[in-house]
């Protein structure tokens, strides 16, 4: 695809964590050799002084095994080909070009990623709360759930709310890396108004049906609606404090007909005696079973033993 296809990719996609461009794959056996290849490369239409430049390196069953000697060859490569060595990365919140050499059985492929910082790292979730779950995985898990915008969706365990945001995304259109800077800002290729294209193709809607996240914890719930807010999806998500038997819908009281449950429940990593939340999944698999055969349920299982308890 052209500069055009790379910025669209970066901005739509909810799952991957990467856009990388192939700069070039090539045979190796040796450091010297990495060099002089990595050399012949136009550095100069992908990477600017102006901008830092990181470095990653990986080897697997390779005679080139030294990943810091990797990225030394490259760095001088790059440097002979700009005519100056260009600065290197010091603070992981700047703006950088990363480049990444990754060495496959004597095969070197030299990448650079379309995005200073990795896809899941949508721009909105700057409180965490506890055990976070990225971004691209609940994005991952709505999706494997076959939820339908046209229908309920509740997450009774939301933490940061995460899931909740991220379905709310979907059901509105909005694009995930909508909060990103612009893909390729970091290249020597950027393209201003091929970004201001891709921006215009972007369209969004009202929600149709209702999206509820709860808590127990008031903070957690606090941090969701910021962290909506910050999303611009805080109109279309229904946020309380309610401990799992008390949500409402799952207590019976104006549950609409339809709908899916999507959550990460606690699986005991920060309590001591995981033994402690069998109720708590019996509880759950209890509730979801109330709501009526119009409900399907995803629940991201990490402990086999307590995803059974539900009974579903």
């Amino acid at each position: 695809g052209n500069m055009q296809t790379v910025m669209r990719a970066c901005l739509w996609l909810g799952t991957a964590s990467h856009v990388r461009i192939r700069l070039a794959q090539f045979r190796c056996r040796a450091l010297g050799e990495l060099q002089r290849k990595a050399a012949e490369l136009p550095w100069g239409h992908w990477l600017s002084n102006r901008v830092p430049v990181a470095l990653t390196s990986r080897s697997r069953r390779s005679r080139v095994y030294h990943t810091g000697g990797i990225s030394e060859r490259i760095y001088n490569a790059i440097s002979g080909s700009l005519g100056k060595p260009p600065m290197l990365a010091r603070d992981e919140d700047e703006t950088v070009a990363c480049v990444t050499a990754r060495f496959e059985e004597d095969v070197c492929t030299i990448s650079l990623d379309a995005t200073t910082t990795p896809l899941h790292r949508r721009g909105y979730r700057l409180d965490g709360r506890k055990a976070p779950l990225r971004e691209d995985i609940a994005h991952a898990l709505v999706l494997a759930s076959n939820w339908s915008p046209d229908s309920a969706m509740l997450d009774p365990f939301c933490g940061s709310g995460t899931i909740a945001i991220e379905a709310a995304g979907l059901a509105m259109g909005l694009a995930p890396g909508r909060l990103r800077p612009p893909a390729m800002q970091q290249t020597a290729c950027f393209d201003i108004d091929a970004w201001q294209a891709v921006l215009e193709e972007c369209s969004s809607r009202e929600p149709v049906a209702p999206i509820a996240a709860s808590d127990r914890d008031q903070g957690a719930v606090e941090a969701t609606r910021q962290n909506a807010e910050r999303a611009g999806v805080q109109h279309a998500i229904q946020c309380n404090v309610h401990a799992l038997a008390a949500q409402p819908w799952l207590e019976g009281r104006d549950a609409p007909t339809t709908g899916t449950l999507i959550t990460n429940p606690p699986y005991g990593v920060r309590i001591q005696n995981s033994n402690n939340l069998l109720p708590l999944y019996q509880t759950l698999g209890h509730r979801i079973k109330s709501l009526g055969d119009g409900w399907k349920a995803m629940i991201l299982a990490h402990d086999m033993r307590l995803a059974r308890r539900t009974g579903l």
